[in-house]
């Protein structure tokens, strides 16, 4: 595939307008072709005028559209096991935010669908395309700091309405999902068990549904290295997140970045403007894996992070969400 890539999104919510903005703008190589939306959403879309494209009634519409050679899955997680295999039956590229499904058991099948139809697949997981995430995974590939031996990863954000929750997967699922990703990604190892734990502090009714707003996840890898992986649904100084990973000759640190490179001096100390939401933080990033996917396409390869990397990630964030109910390790396979 050398001409421009038609897209196609499901589900325009806050992600969704923002991949539609990136589509319609600095992706280059790409053109927004149309997307679905809830009929409610819909309609007020189109009575502000502020639809970024033609508004396809269901995604078998969308699907069915000739000029639409992939498209992005933004619908609710609990959607996606639904979404992916039809997508790949189309015969339409994918790009799909996480989780790949809302179990491991569905998220086998949906993987499994998508390697039958043969489409590529690219999953959300844009802190691999983050400068920060990205040069700290190449010194430590290059061996910068010799072997690898923990790691400590942190991700800090306000908190969503309690109805999203509902049907997110969980904190493990939802938020440290990303941190689980890194992990893997950064040390280039693989988790083979867990022990979680976790509380309420700031949302009681996450109780209906056996959820958590503060978790701590304790990960043991392949090779011997051990890991901590901290969230949790509370950001009073704006979106928090950072990697330390720590070997046999130093460490490496990538954080959350200022938002502007500017500080304020004053008697009473010294102080900074920081990201509020992860968009503002990830907005070069979202940008980059989406053009690699695009690239990806135009030049017949496999786009990346793949099937394997979606499927890791369901698997450690699932064993975290048991571990933290059972209160025992969970060895994963």
């Amino acid at each position: 595939m050398t001409a421009e890539v038609g897209f196609g999104i499901i589900g325009l919510g806050r992600m969704g307008a923002f991949h539609a903005s990136l589509l319609r703008g600095p992706v280059k190589g790409a053109r927004l072709v149309a997307a679905t939306v809830d009929p409610g959403h819909r309609q007020l879309l189109l009575g502000s005028g502020q639809a970024p494209c033609p508004l396809v009634d269901d995604v078998d519409a969308l699907f069915a559209m000739p000029t639409v050679d992939a498209v992005v899955v933004v619908s609710p997680a609990s959607l996606h096991h639904d979404h992916i295999p039809r997508a790949a039956a189309a015969g339409k590229a994918i790009f799909a935010e996480k989780p790949l499904a809302d179990s491991v058991e569905r998220a086998h099948a949906v993987a499994d669908d998508v390697r039958r139809s043969g489409v590529p697949f690219q999953i959300g997981f844009q802190r691999r395309f983050d400068r920060g995430y990205a040069r700290a995974r190449e010194l430590i590939a290059e061996g910068a700091i010799g072997k690898v031996e923990m790691i400590r990863a942190l991700t800090c954000d306000r908190m969503p309405p309690v109805e999203f929750l509902r049907t997110s997967g969980g904190l493990f699922w939802d938020l440290a999902i990303h941190d689980f990703d890194a992990a893997r990604f950064l040390t280039g190892e693989e988790v083979s068990a867990v022990f979680a734990v976790g509380s309420i502090a700031v949302e009681p009714q996450l109780t209906e549904f056996d959820d958590i707003d503060h978790g701590i996840v304790t990960l043991r890898f392949a090779n011997g290295a051990l890991g901590v992986a901290q969230s949790s649904w509370r950001a009073p100084a704006g979106y928090d997140i950072r990697a330390e990973v720590h070997g046999s000759l130093g460490k490496v640190v990538t954080e959350v970045d200022e938002k502007y490179p500017t500080h304020l001096y004053r008697d009473g100390g010294v102080s900074q403007e920081r990201h509020d939401q992860f968009v503002e933080r990830f907005a070069d990033a979202y940008r980059a894996e989406l053009q690699a996917f695009v690239d990806a396409l135009r030049a017949d390869r496999d786009p990346s992070p793949n099937l394997d990397d979606a499927l890791r990630a369901v698997e450690i964030a699932d064993a975290a969400t048991r571990s933290r109910r059972e209160g025992r390790w969970i060895e994963l396979a």
